[in-house]
Parts: structure tokens; C-alpha cells; sequence
């Protein structure tokens, strides 16, 4: 039996990425894009298996509209990927108050309004499976990801609060997490701070050590991404890449050291 898709953001990247791996296995998808204009070509590519519809996550009537659509034309949903948000780049202090507003609104409030929209959905079928996009930044924050980190770290917290909530409802839910890949999260969607030179060192330091990375292919991504989604026991957190798993280990077993260290002194409060 096919499924039914609900994918955010898939004029490019990711989103993109998952319609196109998708087109060739039957299930159906319901691909969003704030401007349809952009993802006409992926319904040209399967007219039957594909339908378009305008979604700016920021816009609840748009949400709701293009769920009604989902179930209107494919009569349930049974994945939603909750893809769509950006990167707002530089220093905390550097950010207008309109630029940590706007991050919010788009990767968390965005994605909350996505998930409520489509829970009756999966409640009334019994089944779904929610796959939330995080990023190796909602586990480890760096100097110029502050608000972006904070996005993605929201996103991880009432991701696994929900995780139990819903699973009495036969809903699963996983948290996404990538390391960097050749996307345009690093250039055309990214958002940035207007740079001051007092932190002119701390930038230097980042593009040098970007530079350095192995930037991984987002086609394999997707295509992980995928085989976990057709797992048996899907998990609750997937890191995607080298990059993502061995920064998240490193830095949870950082944590655990921490909590060990000072752990007497912090039983004082017993």
C-alpha cells in the first residue's frame, strides 16, 4: 500500500531532495513550498503522485489549508517532514530583535503549527510518523549559531516530550538531526547579523574551520533519512553523517564527564 507524504520547504535542499528520491516509489507526496512556482516541475515529473501546495509555515491558514488539500486529494497522511527553516548566522549581541523573532517563528513555531495542524489526522488513523528536522546544532552550539542552536534545541526538547505523548496513538516521531552538507543552508537561505569587527577573530576562526570540513552530499542524506523513515523501529534521534554523529557523541559524553565532576558538589543540595 502506498503512503502518503507531507513534506515542508521543497523548493530546494533537503526537501527538494526527498520529493525527487520519492517520485519513483509509488507512495504519493503532498510537496509545499512558500511559492508553488518553484516545485511546479516535481508535479510535471509524476502529475499522479505528486500534489503542490503554497505553505509559508508562518501563515496557520496556509497550514491548514494545505493539510485539507493533503487529505482532500490522497484522503490521509502518513508521514509529515517537517523540513522548512534557514540558519541565521553571527554573533548573539550582532542579531536584530526582528532576526531572533523571524528564526523562531519559522523553525519552531513554524513546525509546531505543522504538527498540530496534521494530529488529528494521525489520530483519527491510529498511525503517522512525525520526522522533525533538527541539526547537530540542536545537540552542539557554536559561536556563530547561537539563536539558530537555540531554534534547533527547542525543537529537540518538545520533540521527545510529544515522542511519549503521542505514542499511545500508534504516532511516532523522530528527530533529524544533520551535520552540514552541501545545501543552501550555508548560502542563498541563510540569514546573517551585521558583522562587527570585534569579532572579526571568531569569524575567521569559523570560515577556517569550515573550510576544513568534508562537506557531505545531500542526495545520500535523504537517502538515510529515507531507509530509517522504512525502518521497522524507526529511533527517536538520527544523526545524520560523520560529521553529526561523532559531534554528538563527543559532546554528550562531555556532558556526562561534567555531571560526574560535579556531582558532590552538587548533591550538597540533597
Amino acid at each position: 500500500m502506498s503512503r502518503v507524504w507531507f513534506i515542508t520547504g521543497t523548493s530546494t535542499g533537503f526537501g527538494r531532495k526527498f520529493v525527487e528520491q520519492l517520485l519513483h516509489t509509488g507512495d504519493k507526496i503532498v510537496a509545499t513550498a512558500r511559492n508553488i512556482d518553484s516545485i511546479a516541475d516535481l508535479k510535471e515529473k509524476s502529475p499522479e503522485n505528486v500534489h503542490i501546495a503554497a505553505l509559508d509555515v508562518t501563515k496557520k491558514e496556509e497550514i491548514e489549508a494545505a493539510v485539507q488539500e493533503a487529505v482532500d486529494v490522497f484522503g490521509r497522511i502518513d508521514i509529515v517532514v517537517n523540513n522548512a527553516g534557514y540558519g541565521l548566522f553571527g554573533m548573539l549581541e550582532e542579531y536584530t530583535d526582528e532576526q531572533i523573532r523571524d528564526q523562531f517563528d519559522v523553525n519552531v513555531f513554524g513546525m509546531l503549527d505543522v504538527i498540530r495542524a496534521t494530529l488529528p489526522v494521525f489520530k483519527k488513523q491510529k498511525s503517522g510518523h512525525y520526522v522533525n528536522l533538527s541539526s547537530v546544532f540542536g545537540v552542539w552550539a557554536v559561536p556563530t549559531y547561537s539563536v539558530y542552536a537555540a531554534s534547533k534545541f527547542a525543537v529537540e526538547g518538545f520533540s521527545k516530550a510529544m515522542a511519549a505523548e503521542l505514542a499511545m496513538f500508534g504516532i511516532k516521531t523522530t528527530i533529524v538531526e544533520p551535520g552540514v552538507f552541501l545545501t543552501e543552508f550555508m548560502g542563498s537561505s541563510q540569514k546573517q547579523s551585521e558583522p562587527t569587527d570585534e569579532y572579526a577573530p571568531v569569524y575567521e576562526a569559523f570560515n577556517k574551520s569550515y573550510e576544513a570540513l568534508n562537506i557531505g552530499d545531500q542526495g545520500k542524506a535523504v537517502e538515510s533519512i529515507i531507509a530509517m523513515i522504512n525502518s521497522e523501529n524507526p529511533p527517536l534521534h538520527f544523526p545524520v553523517g560523520a560529521m553529526a554523529s561523532y559531534s554528538i557523541r563527543d559532546e554528550l559524553g562531555k556532558r556526562i564527564e561534567e555531571v560526574v565532576a560535579w556531582e558532590k558538589v552538587s548533591l550538597i543540595a540533597e
